[in-house]
């Protein structure tokens, strides 16, 4: 029997605040404990543990980045070896978790203070979504946002970065309107459903797998395996 606790897991600040938000539409989920790797080389040497806790009726959404990786079934065999157990959400954004926020155009275009024309209609396309998002941001008519998206010194971010995105997140994005743009973050939705379904009635999940092509439009790679 699976529980309806979650083990949520993620690179980062947003990923987390994502998945928060995927589990609250998703009840009777919830979240009892969170993750927050650094990074997705953390991810990846608990990606086992993970399974096991997914075997045995525990939950757990994980949220990674699919990077410059070819492909997403590819990244789970090297990860997990095996197609992950029904309680292992093991969830790959396309290519980073900013592109599923790219998703909801209107509402992040009203969030940066910019034009509607600027946020890319096809957002899963992009390399680098996240490099997007911060160029889109030194466009915004707040200077707040254009500081606090703006990396410094060293650093991949804006200091102010994570914590912007955290209340974008919370307070306007939604996951249902971003997945008409976003396949991967629809079939997200879509195992969390299936997941909240199975709580509910007390059966089993499964997912098929080897049935359909899965293609990155940018970079026009196609892996068997749908995720």
């Amino acid at each position: 029997m699976m529980l309806p606790t979650v083990y949520l897991a993620a690179e980062d600040e947003p990923g987390l605040a994502v998945g928060r938000k995927l589990v609250a539409e998703s009840p009777p989920l919830t979240v009892y404990r969170e993750e927050n790797a650094h990074g997705f080389g953390r991810l990846k040497n608990m990606a086992q543990n993970f399974q096991q806790m997914g075997t045995h009726g525990l939950p757990v959404l994980m949220i990674t980045d699919l990077d410059e990786r070819p492909c997403p079934s590819g990244m789970i065999n090297e990860w997990v070896g095996r197609t992950p157990a029904p309680g292992f959400l093991f969830r790959i954004c396309v290519r980073e978790v900013e592109a599923w926020l790219l998703a909801h155009r209107v509402e992040l275009a009203r969030f940066l203070g910019v034009a509607l024309s600027r946020i890319p209609v096809a957002p899963e396309s992009l390399c680098a979504p996240k490099a997007e998002l911060i160029a889109i941001s030194q466009h915004s008519r707040h200077r707040k946002i254009r500081m606090g998206f703006k990396p410094t010194g060293s650093a991949t971010i804006g200091p102010d970065y994570n914590r912007l995105l955290g209340d974008f997140i919370h307070n306007s994005w939604s996951a249902e309107i971003a997945s008409q743009a976003s396949p991967s973050l629809a079939r997200a939705r879509n195992r969390l459903r299936l997941l909240a379904k199975s709580v509910t009635t007390g059966g089993h999940i499964e997912e098929r797998w080897g049935m359909r092509s899965f293609q990155i439009v940018g970079k026009g790679v196609r892996c068997p395996g749908g995720i």
